[in-house]
């Protein structure tokens, strides 16, 4: 019903970023993603969190869509007795003297004229609160990785390493370098090379053996050198695609998980032991589905490939 005023609005972002980076309401970190690129839907490379000050203008739109429409109510007649007295909404000025809100709202009805035609509704097939959100915030090009990393196999965690590696946010020892920070450069993992995400992921020694060990034990020719054009390109059933998109999630997360560890406590679990890791949490994941109904190609495929749960079917 109200504007929010801009530094309120700034403040609950900040809380919600805040609490989003370092689990904390206070300033602590610098968020390695921007806001505006969070409050994107997942399809396009966000995390589909809502942008404050968009959302709040497509609520108060719901008023200025009253007033076009003339909605029967005492708010709208009171506002043509007071304000309009006989003036067309689309072509009205709130005059110098008016209150702050409704120069507000009139502020809104100028941004929200683009999607009315003669009066009428044209921006989407019907209006509400949540279509106008969509329309003022636009659209952006769809990511292709974005169906393969949001899918029902994939463990929350993991997804959430995933979206920051797709974006090349994870904070390796180049980027910390670039930031000001006095770091041995060297890879915590292999020690033989710059540590970046495309060697820490796709050339450092470890991880190649990790990769390795799951493509051994799981029959499946896992990526070296692009895991999210690997994705993109799988074939197969919904549920063959998804579950090889879990496992190469989990490889991501467990990886950025070790050289963590190795950092932090100076221990390192054999990349054997790891890819066990990453097959067991696949499984559990299958153990937990409710599948109401399963094609044999897919029961002959995951007895293939060493991922039969008899306990989910």
């Amino acid at each position: 019903m109200f504007i929010l005023p801009k530094g309120i609005i700034s403040r609950i972002e900040d809380t919600c970023r805040n609490f989003l980076w370092d689990n904390s309401v206070d300033y602590r970190i610098v968020p390695v993603v921007a806001w505006d690129k969070l409050c994107s839907p997942k399809e396009e490379g966000g995390l589909g969190l809502k942008d404050q000050e968009t959302m709040n203008k497509a609520m108060i739109g719901r008023l200025v869509h009253w007033i076009m429409k003339e909605k029967d109510s005492i708010w709208v007649q009171l506002v043509k007795k007071n304000y309009l007295k006989g003036m067309d909404w689309v072509e009205y000025k709130p005059t110098a003297n008016s209150s702050w809100v409704w120069r507000r709202i009139c502020k809104v009805k100028e941004e929200m004229l683009p999607g009315y035609t003669t009066g009428t509704w044209t921006a989407q097939s019907t209006y509400s609160p949540t279509a106008c959100y969509e329309w003022l915030k636009g659209r952006k090009p769809t990511v292709a990785w974005y169906k393969w990393l949001w899918n029902e196999h994939v463990i929350p965690k993991h997804q959430f390493i995933g979206w920051l590696y797709a974006h090349g946010a994870l904070r390796t020892k180049d980027k910390l370098i670039i930031y000001g920070l006095d770091v041995n450069d060297r890879c915590l993992l292999c020690e033989q090379d710059t540590e970046c995400i495309d060697h820490l992921l796709c050339e450092c020694i470890y991880s190649r053996r990790v990769i390795q060990a799951i493509s051994q034990k799981m029959q499946i020719s896992f990526p070296v050198t692009d895991m999210i054009g690997w994705c993109t390109q799988r074939t197969g059933t919904k549920l063959q695609q998804g579950i090889q998109a879990a496992l190469i999630w989990g490889v991501v997360y467990n990886i950025w998980q070790q050289r963590n560890k190795s950092n932090m406590e100076g221990v390192l679990q054999r990349p054997e032991r790891v890819a066990d890791q990453v097959i067991e949490v696949v499984k559990a994941r299958l153990r937990g589905r409710d599948y109401k109904v399963i094609i044999k190609t897919d029961l002959d495929w995951l007895k293939h490939k060493n991922l039969y749960v008899i306990d989910a079917y």
